[in-house]
């Protein structure tokens, strides 16, 4: 057996160093030897660690391996040996509590943590380190980013002021609802050849512009009445030199017809004006779009420049104005023959007296008291009754039947348009032939639409979405507003979904139900 000259703990003889304190360990005897001659008078010792009992004679615990009294005859040894290098003390717990922590554990524990507190400070002075340094990053970038603020400004207003208004252009936000503009691709023409601004192009665009809002509020009545319209036209106006005002516009061509939309638009373009010049009058073609959506603005665009394209010069307007003859016309016209006054001078009521001779006084001569006389009277010229246009003419030929009283019609020359609604294609060939028979149309464009059409547009509609739901069996008759269900199902359930779809699909009210529930037959019979 072996012991440890420092601590006095024995080990085994295969240990050669303690394992407490690393101490190179010597020879023992037992440690009942030790105290043999007085065993028998000496009394049990307590062990001072962990209280256990020990044998006469012990000097080591058995139950902790402590040492229970000083032996003299060992300290010599122990002083002669060469001392280790001293340890961190160990803690010797009793039996029972947590289990003590060996001296070369408790070491390296210590330098660990020796080792990470040293980390822990290095990484807090990088720490305090880093945060000093984007500290002095973010002041110098801030720094920077405000002068490169003032630096932009300062140009950017240079820049503006620099630059003509004409040059500087504003991102406009995509119209909402329905588009009224001028085509891109197309340019605004002018007839004016004098460069005067008021005539320009630009002045054109400007006159638009301030005009937009009555032509989006025209194209939107017209969409109440029919939401397909959308149409691309080449509009030209007469601006007088006078004032400025517009004496005739018409649509010189467009991408889909529609008299009723090339009224309107004509009839709000009448009440444009110019700013007053010298000259003569001014011819403006403007290519204006009235689409629904941005994606069909550009597909009108690029028809109208095809149409424009094949335009010929001399072809008629697809629908003019037609304004009565002004008085000054009249009168430069000149009195009719025979002395009697003009016809615009005799509606007005104007009537130019000729002015009396001056009296010729003669100082030697004196003057007879003028004798009274009457005037004769004047004999009234009967008024001749002025002829109707031919427009009017059509117009009262389709107000004297009844059935083309929806009937309206506008005229280019001899060529009559004619639109509006009957009831069905036996009464739109009537309105064709009653417009035909009236002195001087020479050509007649059928443009009206039939109640019948209407009809079966919406029957064949709410028999589709029937059909897509799988409502096979129903069949469906529409007139007017009113709509008559018939046919079979398999549940009352469909019955009522039948109503459901066919008053949803169209503008409809379902008058009668004749629909009947047929339940599926089972396994065949």
């Amino acid at each position: 057996m072996k012991k440890c000259p420092s601590c006095e703990r024995t080990y085994p003889d295969t240990e050669l160093f303690c394992e407490t304190d690393g101490t190179a360990l010597v020879g023992a005897e037992p440690a009942f030897a030790q105290g043999r001659a007085g065993a028998a008078s000496e009394a049990a010792t307590e062990c001072p660690v962990c209280g256990g009992k020990a044998q006469p004679g012990e000097v080591i615990c058995n139950f902790c391996g402590a040492r229970l009294i000083a032996d003299e005859s060992a300290a010599p040894t122990a002083a002669s040996l060469p001392k280790p290098p001293a340890r961190p003390p160990v803690t010797i717990t009793p039996r029972g509590s947590a289990p003590t922590m060996r001296g070369s554990e408790m070491s390296s524990q210590r330098l660990t943590g020796q080792m990470q507190q040293d980390e822990e400070q290095e990484e807090g002075g990088r720490g305090i380190g880093s945060l000093i340094g984007y500290l002095i990053a973010a002041v110098i970038a801030l720094g920077g980013g405000a002068w490169l603020a003032l630096h932009l400004n300062s140009s950017g207003t240079r820049q503006a002021a620099q630059a003509s208004p004409a040059a500087v252009t504003t991102a406009a936000p995509a119209p909402a609802g329905p588009i009224v503009a001028l085509a891109s691709s197309i340019a605004v023409q002018s007839s004016d050849t004098s460069s005067l601004a008021a005539r320009s192009p630009d002045a054109a665009r400007k006159v638009f512009d301030d005009h937009k809002p009555a032509l989006i509020d025209a194209y939107t009545h017209a969409l109440s009445s029919d939401s397909t319209i959308s149409d691309g036209m080449i509009v030209r106006v007469v601006a007088q030199p006078s004032d400025g005002t517009i004496s005739s516009a018409s649509v010189r061509t467009s991408t889909n017809p529609n008299p009723s939309l090339d009224a309107a638009v004509v009839n709000e373009m009448m009440h444009w004006s110019f700013p007053a010049t010298t000259g003569g009058s001014v011819n403006f073609d403007y290519p204006i779009i009235f689409a629904q959506n941005a994606a069909n603005q550009a597909a009108l665009e690029s028809q109208l420049k095809a149409k424009l394209a094949s335009l010929n010069a001399a072809e008629p307007p697809e629908y003019a104005s037609a304004p009565a003859p002004s008085a000054a016309a009249s009168e430069a016209a000149g009195p009719p023959p025979g002395g009697a006054p003009s016809l615009a001078a005799t509606a007005a009521g104007a009537e130019t007296p000729a002015a009396p001779p001056p009296l010729a006084v003669m100082p030697s001569t004196p003057i007879a008291a003028a004798t009274p006389h009457h005037r004769p009277r004047r004999r009234e010229v009967a008024r001749p009754k002025p002829t109707p246009t031919l427009q009017q003419r059509v117009k009262e030929a389709f107000l004297a039947n009844p059935k083309l009283r929806r009937v309206d019609c506008y005229t280019t020359g001899g060529t009559v348009t004619i639109f509006g609604k009957v009831f069905d294609d036996n009464d739109k060939a009537l309105a064709q032939r009653t417009a035909g028979r009236v002195p001087g149309v020479t050509n007649v464009i059928n443009s009206i639409t039939t109640d019948m059409s209407d009809w079966a547009a919406r029957q064949s509609q709410i028999a589709q979405q029937l059909y897509n739901a799988g409502l096979t069996n129903v069949t469906i008759k529409v007139i007017g507003h009113d709509a008559y269900l018939g046919g079979t199902v398999k549940s009352d359930s469909d019955k009522d979904r039948a109503v459901t779809i066919t008053e949803s699909a169209a503008a409809v009210h379902v008058r009668t139900n004749l629909i009947t529930v047929e339940p599926g037959r089972v396994f065949g019979f």
